[in-house]
């Protein structure tokens, strides 16, 4: 068992897709693991099909285990760098899935100086876990930055309430909303190979 855990730590991979080309290749996978995601969540996922993934995001960061998709970083161009889904994949062992989010909690937290997202339910807890705590966003700056219809600003001063297709949610703002470059996300994808590696190497 420690040699699988072993194998298949090391043959994670985190990949940044940039273009529409290679986005169809893996459109589908992609797209049934964020169906998954977010069977649970109220509200659903934001995107119908897996061409609106293509056409509504902009950049992919997804993690592979040899040739198979086990893990998914969603971002779109808006008002700097987004995060507006994740997922891991429905199948995974129990192991699988520890060693996946260790790797999404990885590249979350450091891209979470230069990027922001919305979260809710599961996702706020996942990435509050990974350094989300550290950039909340104050309730105040939410219309500027989501351009929606907000029906109330919580006491907190940090979540607020707006309807996601048509269910009202408690949200709230996390990251660093600036504009980043196509070189410092792939700077980043190199970061995390050597610490994959460093960690598999420790044990």
């Amino acid at each position: 068992m420690k040699t699988y855990k072993l194998l298949f730590e090391n043959s994670l991979e985190m990949e940044t897709v940039f273009y529409i080309k290679e986005k169809i290749f893996i459109a589908d996978e992609v797209y049934q693991i964020l169906k998954d995601s977010y069977k649970k969540v109220k509200g659903g996922l934001l995107f119908k099909s897996p061409d609106d993934l293509i056409q509504k995001s902009d950049i992919w960061k997804v993690i592979y285990s040899g040739s198979s998709i086990v893990g998914v970083l969603i971002y779109k161009f808006k008002k700097g760098f987004k995060m507006v889904a994740l997922g891991i994949r429905e199948d995974l062992n129990s192991f699988e899935q520890k060693a996946t989010k260790k790797l999404l909690k990885r590249a979350i937290k450091m891209l979470l100086p230069k990027s922001w997202m919305e979260l809710s339910e599961g996702a706020e807890r996942f990435i509050l876990k990974a350094g989300g705590e550290n950039f909340l966003i104050p309730n105040s700056l939410v219309r500027e930055l989501t351009s929606k219809d907000i029906i109330e600003l919580c006491e907190d001063g940090y979540h607020y309430k707006r309807y996601i297709n048509g269910v009202l949610k408690t949200k709230v703002l996390v990251g660093n909303p600036k504009v980043l470059t196509r070189e410092s996300i792939e700077k980043i994808d190199e970061i995390l190979k050597v610490e994959m590696r460093k960690l598999t190497i420790s044990r």
